[in-house]
């Protein structure tokens, strides 16, 4: 203590404590001690000397103590167990009491015990544990007062605005600054609330200023995004329109700039475009040239260039190659049941395969059956393949396939040979004439009859002879652009049925160069010389009628090939321009095309079932199966599969047939029959068989109640069945005053209500219920008069179609009050079918005009069209439907049941594996304004 002291009092207060137990406590008083009736804008009210607060580091800390101590006016102790056991602490209280005076010691009670022993004049020790008992006993004459600051013990419970707070700091206060604690905790409490307002004030001020600036900033920013999205949408229309001009002759950039047009904005152009994207001849390369090309039975496709491939139905997959082929292949042909695949070399080599496992296939037979270069290889029945070679050709027996036997040679000149074996057609070049031959079981050959044609370059192509599947029509083509076509039934009176004349778009004929009949020779095809496949319906041979015009190939189409259902067909030709292998490889600019059809037209569908009807096709719950058609079939349309016939339940009705939410059930008839198809092949009866069913046109199920509506034929009105019991239908009752309209009948989602048509052409909703009999509760006025119905996915929209082809929304969120939001009107005859995807953005419609359109419909007051699907024609009594999981859109009617993929990313994904990634120069000169980005990668 032998510091000199210091006149000069810099410190309202020292404040002395207990490190380890009163830091956090000592912090907070002094803060609060210190802004204790201070104005906001002084930067301190009260100065207090804390040894963590004004001490710096020195080596000689009690001096440091000593000046702050001998600077300090009074001496504030926080009383605590710790504190009298702390050396500092006593050592500072020592000090005071020397130097200065009880009289200016105030005590802070933090911990621990502090009782005044009212007898004496001095603490009670036996029980006081808060202060030093040494250096305490004594200083004070009579009870000292001193504030209880036991229950702060954290900085968190020391708030500004608790009144137990300001009561403890006016305590220490007012003996510091000389005034009343009441005048002090007055003046801290208008100065508090002099603050607050003016606080309250600023942060109002500042946040107006604030939102001012985010207005605007959001302003900017809204208008900024917006110029970004039209320039977005600007470009993906941009790229939807270059893509469908080069769709033909560059489908791999068309893909690859479809689904960056998707990619950049998915506008209603890029969907639609994506939804038919299916029209887009599948493209398969190679790197030596691609002499021909075959479909079998089973749907393999065998491509012969750098020895043979075998793919997948779809021509996506490739499944193997036949190892042991030979190197150049110049013929391939498949037996009639699929399972061996003949290969014809350069010099009239033969080998067979057996591909009965497509992914596995194996060597049957190697021989050299004929001389030169093999032209064509066919299969027939009974057993036998006939081998057609520049030279001399061969008729094998194959009936052991591993041993083949020669039945005898073909002479020079053989061209083509009848499916069935009976017929061989060669040439007589000196005489401009074909001479059929009659080819017996062992080979011999007896001349049949003579037909005109022009054989001057025949062995050049002599892909243009073929008959028909069933060997009763030849068509022959010639240099002139003709392809005549030949009734041959009789082979020694054969008939000229009909000319087929093909064109160029300058008007000149163009050499046809290969031919080829569907299976059931409804259509045939030309390829001519200009790389152009015409398609004819040569259903009727008397009348054929010109059809789609394929336009992709470049000059010579070498090679044509229907799949066995007659809705694909392989082209082989050039491209233009030559395609290239990522990394740079070289391609032979040869391909294969494949080109969706229906009939004889192009179809933009993904799958298509060969069975007729006009009854709404419906879907299992898995989305897995699809049944349609008269009679009832069923179906499996697993993706990425060729569908496949699994069922043909005996519905005993020709009526409409539906699957039931939920599981596997299929109903049908009237009265109901329901049969459990949880194995499909095996269909089994739940109900028992009526004694005369009748066929029902309109099905409708509720989505969240065990009941069915279907339309009674021979009432002319409709039935609500309980199909809780699924073995035995209940019916509940009949709505009065329907109409009998196909597909006109749709529950909401929430299953409330039910829409059915009046027999006054408006739309009646009615309430319904399970065990309950439907009610009445209001009505959609349509002066047109409705034809179809559907619900939107949240139960709030009702789609109505009508006679004259328009769709109208409306909001039927009041039943009772229905209200219009908006209409269009594309059809141009009844709408007869319509269906809602269970995204709830988009609709599809059918109309009496043959018309499927896809409608945008997220906002119900304007309906945007997507897309106008196409599939080879009209489909004028259609019905429309999509899947539970929304990944198909099926399309029946009397042409057979289409399916369309209508999932974005289904089809984005399928564009990227069908093509080769889009160049950077290609990139560049499609979006140069942009950096190069695959939209594949």
């Amino acid at each position: 203590m032998g510091g000199q002291l210091s006149d000069r009092t810099e410190y309202d207060a020292f404040i002395s404590y207990s490190h380890s137990w009163d830091s956090a406590v000592a912090k907070a008083f002094q803060r609060h001690v210190q802004a204790f009736d201070r104005p906001w804008y002084r930067p301190r009210g009260m100065k207090l000397f804390r040894d963590e607060t004004n001490l710096a580091a020195s080596p000689h800390l009690w001096h440091e103590i000593e000046q702050g101590l001998s600077r300090s006016r009074w001496l504030v102790v926080m009383a605590s167990p710790r504190a009298a056991a702390s050396a500092w602490v006593r050592e500072e209280i020592r000090w005071w009491l020397t130097h200065r005076s009880a009289e200016t010691l105030l005590i802070a009670w933090t911990d621990g015990m502090l009782v005044w022993d009212a007898a004496g004049t001095s603490f009670d020790w036996a029980k006081t544990d808060a202060l030093p008992r040494e250096e305490m006993a004594g200083a004070f004459g009579e009870e000292p007062r001193w504030v209880d600051l036991r229950w702060l013990r954290s900085p968190e419970q020391a708030s500004s605005a608790d009144p137990r707070m300001i009561e403890c700091v006016a305590e220490f206060v007012a003996p510091l600054t000389g005034k009343a604690k009441d005048e002090l905790i007055g003046d801290h409490v208008r100065q508090h609330r002099r603050t607050v307002r003016l606080v309250r004030a600023t942060v109002t001020v500042l946040t107006a200023l604030l939102l001012i600036a985010v207005a605007g900033g959001i302003t900017a920013y809204n208008q900024r995004n917006n110029a970004r999205a039209q320039t977005l949408v600007a470009q993906s229309r941009q790229l939807v329109a270059e893509s469908s001009s080069i769709q033909d002759s560059q489908p791999d950039l068309a893909r690859q700039l479809l689904v960056q047009a998707y990619r950049l904005s998915p506008t209603a152009e890029a969907s639609g475009a994506l939804i038919a994207s299916n029209a887009m001849p599948r493209v398969i390369h190679a790197r030596k040239a691609i002499r021909a090309a075959a479909y079998s039975s089973r749907g393999l496709l065998a491509v012969a260039d750098d020895g043979v491939r075998l793919f997948d139905a779809t021509g996506r997959t490739p499944l193997a190659s036949l190892d042991g082929s030979h190197q150049e292949v110049d013929a391939v042909a498949f037996s009639p049941d699929g399972r061996l695949v003949a290969t014809g070399g350069t010099h009239g080599e033969v080998k067979l395969f057996d591909v009965s496992s497509g992914r596995r296939p194996k060597p049957v037979a190697a021989l050299s059956a004929a001389s030169g270069r093999t032209t064509s290889l066919v299969f027939t029945s009974g057993s036998r393949l006939i081998v057609m070679a520049q030279e001399h050709g061969a008729v094998l027996d194959i009936g052991d396939p591993s041993h083949p036997k020669s039945l005898g040679t073909l002479p020079d000149g053989v061209l083509a040979a009848s499916p069935t074996g009976d017929l061989i057609v060669t040439a007589m070049l000196n005489e401009g004439r074909l001479r059929l031959w009659n080819l017996s079981g062992s080979a011999r050959l007896s001349p049949a009859a003579t037909v005109a044609a022009q054989p001057a370059d025949i062995y050049d192509y002599p892909q243009r002879l073929a008959f028909s599947a069933n060997g009763q029509t030849l068509a022959v083509a010639g240099s002139d652009g003709r392809a005549r076509l030949w009734d041959v039934a009789d082979p020694t009176h054969p008939v000229a049925r009909s000319d087929l004349y093909t064109q160029t778009r300058m008007g000149s004929a163009s050499g046809i160069t290969a031919v080829a009949f569907s299976e059931d020779a409804s259509t045939l095809a030309t390829g001519d010389s200009d790389g152009v496949v015409a398609l004819w319906d040569v259903s009727d041979p008397l009348r054929p009628r010109a059809g789609a015009r394929l336009t992709g190939h470049t000059s010579v189409v070498d090679s044509l090939s229907f799949n066995p259902d007659g809705n694909t067909l392989a082209t082989v030709g050039p491209d233009a321009p030559k395609e290239a292998v990522h990394g740079g490889e070289p391609r032979s600019d040869t391909t294969v095309r494949l080109w969706g059809l229906s009939g004889s037209e192009r179809t933009s569908a993904s799958m298509s079932l060969p069975v007729a009807g006009t009854h709404t096709p419906s879907f299992s719950a898995d989305s897995r199966l699809v049944a349609g058609g008269e009679p009832t079939t069923v179906w499996s349309v697993d993706d990425g599969q060729a569908p496949r016939l699994v069922a043909t339940p005996a519905t005993r009705s020709r009526g409409l047939a539906a699957f039931a939410p939920g599981g596997r059930t299929l109903f049908s008839g009237l009265p109901l029959a329901s049969w459990d198809m949880t194995h499909p092949a095996k269909p089994r009866r739940m109900s028992p068989p009526a004694a005369r069913p009748l066929a029902t046109e309109s099905v409708a199920f509720n989505p969240a109640l065990p009941l069915l509506a279907a339309w009674d034929q021979l009432g002319d009105s409709v039935q609500l069945w309980d199909i809780a019991d699924r073995t035995q239908p209940t019916r509940l009752g009949t709505l009065s005053s329907t109409a009998s309209m196909t597909q006109a009948l749709a529950f909401s989602p929430d299953g409330a209500l039910l829409a059915a048509p009046t027999d006054q052409g408006s739309v009646r909703l009615w309430q319904v219920a399970e065990h309950t009999p439907p009610t009445s509760v209001g009505i959609v006025v349509t002066a047109e008069g409705a034809t179809a119905v559907a619900f939107g996915p949240h139960g709030r929209t009702l789609l109505v179609g009508d006679n004259t082809g328009s769709i109208t929304t409306w909001d039927v969120t009041r039943p009772g009050r229905p209200v219009r939001k908006g209409t269009s009107g594309r059809h141009t005859g009844p709408v007869k079918g319509l269906a809602v995807h269970p995204g709830g953005t988009l609709a599809a419609s059918a109309g009496l005009d043959g018309r499927i359109r896809l409608w945008d419909v997220s906002d119900p007051s304007r309906l945007v069209e997507v897309t106008s699907l196409s599939d080879g024609g009209l489909y004028p009594m259609a019905t429309v439907a999509f899947s539970p999981d929304g990944r198909l859109l099926a399309v029946g009617g009397d042409r057979g049941i289409r399916l369309w993929s209508v999932d974005p990313t289904t089809n984005l994904q399928r564009l990227c594996a069908q093509s080769l990634r889009i160049t950077s120069e290609e990139w560049t000169q499609y979006l140069p304004d942009r950096p190069y980005d695959p939209p594949c990668a």
